[in-house]
């Protein structure tokens, strides 16, 4: 943290200084040393992927100028020092997104609308073993529709002491998530009920295409149903990953955990804990585990 410290000493007043400290601690908290190296590489598109995580956690649109208002004096210092070579928090892309409007389709769900839906979703003898598990893992793993719609049983596998879901829906690399116990032993039992062993994980249930793999617009159709049968509204499944993000952050997570998990961008802070080189680590400092509601008492199998 040498360099943010001395950025910090560059500022007359220590009310600022205090206030930048923590603005900027959001932005490069999972980073394990700030150096000069690591500043190079950081583009507007990680301060533009930092915006989006505060937009997705809801955060006021005052915050988020405070926020980008310390990271751009950090990157102006960082200038006169030629630690940079531009200021990317200045770049016309990066300004503040206004949180959603609660009653829109995208906002989050309550612990209890959570659980209201999930028990919604399992109402049906044959399809809500499935249903459940299509809402459960987007929640945990902070699933883009696309994403959802791709996961495979192959993609769900331990890595050293914990079990991840490989993202990976446009085939651009290896990318992966970390998920909870109770996530996988639904999982498992779904495959147990459709006798899966490869292959897509989400299947019809319709005598039209029974056994066939679910369409992304069908998953979509899932989950709002859900949703309006508990009572919540006719949700997305850009609602339920909204919701995974915000219950880690009430949890305790980090904005880069959240990053991070999330995939938003190119994040510089949040690469250092999602590396796949690191397995140990980016696993261990997930997001993940801090996203923390017990619905055992309604999830079908449990």
């Amino acid at each position: 943290m040498k360099l943010l410290d001395s950025f910090l000493r560059s500022l007359s007043s220590s009310q600022t200084r205090r206030a930048y400290r923590t603005d900027l601690q959001a932005f490069f908290s999972q980073a394990e040393d700030i150096t000069a190296d690591f500043v190079q590489a950081i583009t507007h598109e990680d301060i533009r992927a930092f915006v989006e995580t505060m937009h997705d956690l809801d955060l006021a649109a005052g915050t988020q100028r405070r926020r980008l208002a310390a990271l751009r004096s950090f990157f102006d210092w960082a200038m006169t020092e030629r630690i940079h070579d531009r200021n990317p928090a200045r770049h016309p892309d990066v300004k503040p997104m206004p949180p959603a409007d609660a009653s829109s389709s995208v906002r989050s769900l309550t612990k209890l609308e959570v659980r209201d839906t999930l028990e919604a979703a399992g109402a049906s003898d044959e399809t809500g073993l499935r249903d459940q598990a299509i809402i459960l893992t987007t929640i945990h793993a902070a699933l883009r529709r696309s994403e959802i719609a791709a996961v495979a049983v192959e993609d769900v596998r331990p890595l050293g002491r914990y079990w991840i879901l490989e993202v990976n829906p446009e085939g651009t690399g290896e990318e992966y998530v970390r998920i909870p116990d109770q996530v996988v032993s639904v999982i498992d039992n779904v495959k147990d009920q459709f006798g899966l062993t490869a292959g897509p994980l989400w299947r019809s249930m319709s005598n039209r295409n029974r056994g066939e793999p679910l369409s992304a617009d069908a998953i979509y159709t899932i989950v709002r149903r859900a949703g309006t049968a508990a009572g919540v509204g006719s949700i997305t499944i850009d609602t339920l990953r909204r919701t995974g993000l915000r219950l880690a952050a009430d949890g305790g997570a980090s904005l880069s955990q959240i990053q991070a998990h999330g995939r938003f961008g190119n994040s510089a802070a949040a690469a250092q804990v999602h590396d796949p080189e690191t397995t140990g680590g980016n696993l261990q400092d997930s997001a993940a585990v801090h996203i923390d509601f017990d619905v055992s008492e309604v999830l079908r199998g449990v």
